[in-house]
């Protein structure tokens, strides 16, 4: 807590002389240097203490003025920052009146527009500093780079997005040639808000974390905490719930007492748990945000407050209940800038619970009055939002083209900003939309219904992945059921195929889905997604079948290069100079590396190359260059490289199998996937995931497996990771549909435990391991006459399946022509 002397409490009346009367510096000058070294550390109170006593010294010496100047100065920056608003004022009034400051001069100017400013004067900062402006040489200088930041805060405060941009990206530029790391971590972290604003959430994310490495290079606590909680919001908005949630508890811990500090991070932390559905956990999140806005006297975070509270109300189900918040928050929000991107917000938001409430064409003004606002913000996020809004009202208005037009936009924009949340939003509006088409609109014909039917499943599955992706939603129930609904539809008529269950799940996964249920491996996957957004190499360790090339999957999917090819190379399976021809290439023939050109190459048990190649594999990645063998010329590299390296338990790092350079330049993002003994959440969830996808239903092992059975799978230690329990599940599956019994036991064997079928019995040449024709042919039917897949599922190879089909086939008896397979 800061001392009596700059307590907000203390009558602004104060003595000069009593005010300076402290003893003076034994050095001034590096009492100064400590003064701003505390400063830049967010230390105010300390830096106030040191300024105390200099500014105690009397001006004997035009250095001693000087010094005494800058003293007074940097007092008021502590006030501003220090967010006691009114003792700066108060102190400038008190430097000016005993002349260690001039109150015309452009410092002093500078300082109390930062304080109009936090009083949300934006439209007097506005003119005052263009005025400012004008006098002002164009060239870096650090008063032409407060003056650019005070007019960017001001624009963006009045919701003028795309005009303050260029400002703030001046001062922050200015502020780094001036060597101003304090003043450049502003800028930054301002210039990261604004992008946040535009819905450029990845510019946003890169200046966030600049600004946290500035600020952390300083050692300044309270602004690292403010980073924490600006790279949580670009993380809900992009969907990544779990470390928004982890950042804003982190700030919340360092933060203290502050009360603004603790607004704006128990508002978000309230959003977060709305988006995932915990709406009394919200609820109590926005409350408390919203008492220490009032406190700390913000209008704007508590119009937010507000605005959340309303979104809880909304997605309760209560539209009429939210715009009662939403009119509160207007009042605010109109205050402080008509038309501002909190106006525009409310504006959406008001909208869309009309149309909740039947009220359609007051709806349709209101979203139309929100576009606008869109329009004139910049928001690209925000106008995504409104539109897949839009798509929804002119459903409600009978306009199904325009309908289908607006929410296909809104999915392709929100896909194109990365905002998952959304995005999975819009997508499921995509698809009920052209469900409630199909249903309403009887004078289409076949062909359209089929069309929509394929675009309403495709959008659908987007929705289902997206909500799976973000670990459940409050759509979850409805995404479901919209997924059944629409497998249902897209049934051949006639019976359905023989086979238990129905087709298709919304719980059923992709086959390149990453399961994570453990703690490790969630962990696992948000440290590969941080890396996704970058280009360089990346290093994935495991054991054998722990999931390295799904990881390596996920990198280039959620990368930058997404829309570029992804190669495959296996190190260690060919000799070494047919590996360097496939990988580098040799005469006209392309190697990987250029087949891969644009995406990503993932070079798989990379520590079995030989040494010579592993040099030749370093020199193309230090150098971003390679050259096919035997030729004269350069190429330049354009892939991402993905490398793997299988760990065992003795043995778990690969230092002695890579060259120390390679693998001290892999090793800069590393992603370590633990094996499956270390993580026994996962396997259930791994064996689910794996019969789900076999069954084309929801399919527990719950449901086929003995409790003796789930007791042996739970004790057992997986050597083979999830490979191992796929290759269980397509047994216990294949069993299943067998009709023999599905049960596991555990058996000591070599000095370790091994999983067994109960009453195993091993398949002769010569016999159909139990098949029968009708499981046979209800499998193919179910592939689409695809024999490799069936084979894939049945772990044969496709001259056993034929064996069995050709043994099996009832026509074959009876002398007559074979069913179609």
């Amino acid at each position: 807590m800061r001392g009596d002397v700059f307590s907000r409490r203390r009558p602004l009346e104060f003595s000069f002389s009593a005010e300076l009367g402290a003893g003076a510096q034994p050095d001034p000058a590096r009492g100064l240097a400590t003064a701003r070294e505390l400063h830049l550390q967010g230390r105010y109170d300390e830096a106030l203490d040191r300024l105390q006593d200099l500014l105690g010294d009397a001006a004997s010496t035009p250095e001693a003025a000087d010094r005494t100047r800058a003293a007074a100065l940097l007092r008021a920056w502590c006030l501003i920052e220090h967010k006691d608003h009114d003792g700066a004022l108060a102190w400038l009034d008190t430097a000016v009146a005993h002349k260690l400051l001039a109150a015309d001069e452009l410092q002093v100017r500078i300082l109390r527009w930062h304080v109009d400013l936090f009083q949300e004067r934006y439209e007097s900062v506005e003119q005052g500093v263009i005025e400012a402006l004008s006098r002002v040489a164009d060239t870096p200088t650090v008063e032409h780079a407060e003056l650019r930041l005070l007019l960017g805060a001001a624009l963006r405060w009045r919701g003028r997005l795309q005009d303050a941009l260029s400002h703030v990206e001046y001062a922050c530029s200015a502020f780094t040639v001036l060597a101003e790391p304090g003043r450049c971590a502003v800028a930054t972290n301002f210039l990261g808000w604004t992008c946040v604003s535009l819905g450029r959430f990845e510019e946003a994310r890169r200046w966030f974390e600049k600004a946290l490495a500035l600020n952390d290079g300083l050692g300044a606590r309270l602004r690292v905490a403010q980073n924490y909680q600006n790279l949580a919001i670009v993380c809900y908005k992009q969907g990544d719930y779990a470390t928004a949630v982890e950042l804003l508890e982190q700030e919340i811990a360092t933060v203290g007492e502050r009360c603004d500090m603790l607004a704006r991070a128990r508002i978000a932390l309230g959003n977060v748990r709305r988006l995932q559905g915990l709406y009394e956990e919200a609820s109590r999140e926005l409350h408390q945000g919203w008492r220490h806005a009032v406190d700390a006297e913000l209008s704007r975070e508590q119009a937010l407050a507000l605005e959340f509270l309303g979104d809880v109300q909304r997605d309760a189900g209560l539209p009429a209940e939210a715009r009662t918040y939403y009119a509160r928050s207007m009042k605010i929000a109109g205050r402080l800038a008509p038309r501002g991107d909190l106006v525009m917000e409310l504006r959406r938001r008001e909208g869309e619970c009309f149309d909740l409430e039947g009220r359609h064409e007051e709806a349709l003004a209101v979203l139309d009055d929100a576009r606008a606002l869109c329009t004139e913000v910049g928001d690209d996020y925000e106008a995504a939002v409104t539109r897949r809004c839009r798509a929804e009202n002119a459903a409600n208005l009978g306009r199904w083209s325009h309908a289908q037009d607006l929410a296909d936009r809104a999915v392709a924009d929100l896909e194109s900003l990365r905002a998952r949340h959304e995005r999975m939003v819009a997508a499921h509006t995509a698809a009920r939309l052209r469900l409630r088409r199909l249903d309403s609109d009887t004078t289409t014909s076949s062909t359209r219904n089929r069309r929509l039917l394929d675009e309403a499943w495709n959008h659908a599955l987007v929705a289902h992945r997206l909500d799976t992706d973000l670990e459940g939603t409050p759509l979850r129930e409805g995404i479901a059921a919209t997924v059944a609904e629409l497998a249902r539809r897209r049934l051949p008529d006639g019976p359905p195929p023989p086979q238990p269950g129905t087709v298709f799940s919304a719980r059923r996964a992709p086959a390149t889905r990453i399961v994570a249920a453990s703690p490790a491996m969630r962990e696992v996957l948000r440290r590969c997604d941080g890396f996704a957004r970058y280009d360089g190499p990346v290093l994935v360790m495991g054991e054998t079948g722990s999931g390295k090339e799904l990881l390596a999957q996920r990198l280039h999917e959620h990368g930058p290069r997404t829309g570029g090819p992804f190669r495959r190379l296996d190190c260690a399976a060919a000799p070494p100079g047919d590996l360097a021809r496939e990988l580098f290439g040799s005469g006209d023939d392309g190697g990987m590396l250029e087949r891969a050109a644009g995406g990503t190459l993932l070079l798989t048990r990379i520590d079995r190359l030989e040494d010579a190649l592993q040099e030749r594999l370093l020199a193309a990645v230090r150098d971003g260059v390679w050259r096919p063998v035997g030729a004269a010329d350069d190429h330049d590299l354009d892939v991402r490289l993905v490398a793997t390296v299988e760990t065992v338990p003795s043995d778990p790092t690969p230092m002695d199998r890579l060259r120390p350079d390679l693998y001290f330049r892999l090793r800069l993002m590393t992603v370590a996937v633990p094996p499956l003994r270390e993580r026994a959440a996962d396997v259930m969830a791994l064996m689910e995931h794996f019969l789900t996808r076999l069954e084309g239903s929801s399919l527990a092992p719950r449901e086929i497996l003995d409790p003796t059975s789930l007791q042996a799978v739970a004790e057992h230690d997986w050597p083979g990771n999830a490979a191992e329990v796929e290759s269980l599940a397509q047994g216990l599956w294949l069993r299943r549909l067998q009709g023999r019994p599905a049960a596991v036991r555990r058996q000591a064997a070599g000095g370790r435990s091994e999983l067994l079928f109960a009453g195993q019995a091993t398949a002769t040449a010569g016999s159909t391991a139990g098949m029968s024709w009708d499981a046979l042919h209800g499998m193919l039917t179910r592939a689409a006459g695809n024999k490799s897949r069936v084979a894939r599922q049945l772990g044969v190879s496709r001259g056993t399946l034929y064996r069995w089909l050709d043994a099996l086939d009832p026509g074959r008896a009876a002398g007559a022509d074979r069913p179609p397979a």
